[in-house]
């Protein structure tokens, strides 16, 4: 996952005024844009910069460039901890830094911890619907991860309830329902994910694995 994926992971927040030239807004964007260019060097300003001004985005900046530093679990943590420190009153901020937390826990191969913390994001987010379905299929990951295909399920399922014709949704149940020997529903998904995306590869591989699936009688596995 890059950088760029884990900087705004869902639609959460209303679109803000075009931020001056001097705002912390901006020297967050440069921040994360110099983490392409040099993981370490981004890390080393963004610290300089907590330490000039203590500012949030600092901290999170600083975060994603240890991501991009292959240190996954540090960065996650990070994430996680300025979720928790923020005020509640910041609902749609927290539930993003908890989501790229989850992220990052995913990439750490830390299913346990992504679930946790991703769970968090939803709580803070369930009373508006329509931001869920992002936080739900990431959730449904780290199930899938754990292979407790039947929350993974679920997760997808409320997720589509919410955003019908998700391809994504819609691939990562198929997998789902492969491996607790759903074949045939598995089937309808993923050949419904072909049709709303027919230019995504994943979305043939998975249905080449139901299929090989329902030859077979075993689940694919997919690693």
């Amino acid at each position: 996952m890059t950088i760029a994926a884990l900087l705004l992971p869902f639609a959460l927040m209303q679109a803000a005024p075009p931020p001056s030239a001097d705002s912390g807004a901006t020297r967050f964007e440069r921040c994360v844009a110099a983490i392409d260019d040099d993981a370490n060097k981004a890390y080393e300003d963004a610290m300089i910069w907590a330490y000039e001004g203590q500012s949030l985005n600092a901290y999170r900046c600083a975060a994603m460039a240890l991501i991009a530093q292959n240190r996954a679990e540090e960065g996650a943590q990070r994430l996680e901890s300025l979720g928790m420190a923020l005020n509640p009153d910041q609902p749609g901020l927290k539930a993003e830094l908890f989501s790229q937390a989850g992220n990052a826990y995913l990439l750490a191969r830390e299913p346990a911890r992504a679930r946790s913390v991703l769970t968090r994001a939803i709580t803070t987010v369930e009373a508006d619907p329509q931001n869920l379905p992002d936080l739900l299929i990431d959730r449904a990951r780290a199930y899938a991860m754990e292979e407790d295909y039947r929350h993974s399920e679920e997760d997808l399922s409320h997720a589509l309830d919410i955003r019908a014709n998700d391809a994504l949704a819609l691939r990562l149940r198929a997998a789902a329902r492969m491996h607790q020997r759903s074949f045939e529903l598995a089937q309808a998904d993923a050949e419904a994910a072909v049709r709303i995306e027919p230019d995504n590869v994943d979305n043939y591989l998975i249905l080449g694995h139901v299929r090989e699936s329902i030859r077979t009688g075993e689940p694919v596995n997919e690693q």
